[in-house]
């Protein structure tokens, strides 16, 4: 029925046309008339073409768990811990008591730590301004750290009071990883230092 429904369209749009081109209205009416024939001959066919069968039950997955096979699963990979990293050997010290060599060893490079005090009671980040910022990275000035800890202090920080300090230059301890601290300010305390010894060398 679907060829027969597909030939009485075509020929309804040949009798549009020609209906058209002569002026003719029974050819507008045999168009209409080819149109709707073909439009009941489709619905036939609608009305015979039988149902879609159901898919067989023979695919239907399982939905319970699988059979056991008889091997155990095998378990996940687990990663080996880190190794730690190598510790520096101290200074040796100086079995007679009369002024060995003094313990040379660099402090630990300091965790990592956000603005805010954390809860080991280390103070925040010093919030420096970038004009700062850019004096201080190459200065060679001395600053105080201690070991395992993030920030770097002036000599008279009330923070270091009873913690033993290591001195370092503020530019080696940038770049080891530690930054200023928030309760003395040595980024902006050191950077008006040189920006007086700069205005003292120009005048």
């Amino acid at each position: 029925m679907i060829p027969a429904a597909a030939l009485l369209v075509l020929a309804g749009l040949g009798l549009f046309v020609a209906g058209v081109l002569t002026g003719v209205s029974a050819w507008y009416w045999a168009c209409v008339g080819a149109c709707g024939l073909a439009v009941v001959l489709l619905v036939l066919a609608r009305r015979r073409t039988p149902a879609a069968a159901p898919a067989p039950a023979g695919d239907a997955r399982p939905s319970g768990p699988p059979a056991a096979t008889g091997q155990a699963p095998a378990a996940p990979a687990r990663h080996a811990p880190a190794p730690p990293p190598d510790e520096r050997p101290a200074a040796a010290e100086d079995p007679a008591g009369t002024g060995g060599p003094r313990d040379t060893a660099r402090p630990a490079a300091p965790p990592a730590s956000t603005g805010a005090a954390d809860a080991s009671g280390d103070p925040a980040e010093e919030d420096v301004e970038v004009t700062d910022l850019l004096i201080v990275v190459d200065l060679t000035d001395e600053v105080l750290v201690v070991d395992e800890h993030p920030r770097y202090h002036l000599g008279d920080c009330r923070w270091l009071t009873g913690r033993e300090t290591v001195p370092l230059p503020v530019g080696e301890a940038r770049a080891d990883g530690f930054t200023p601290c928030s309760v003395c300010g040595p980024d902006r305390y050191l950077a008006g230092v040189e920006r007086a010894r700069r205005a003292a060398r120009r005048d």
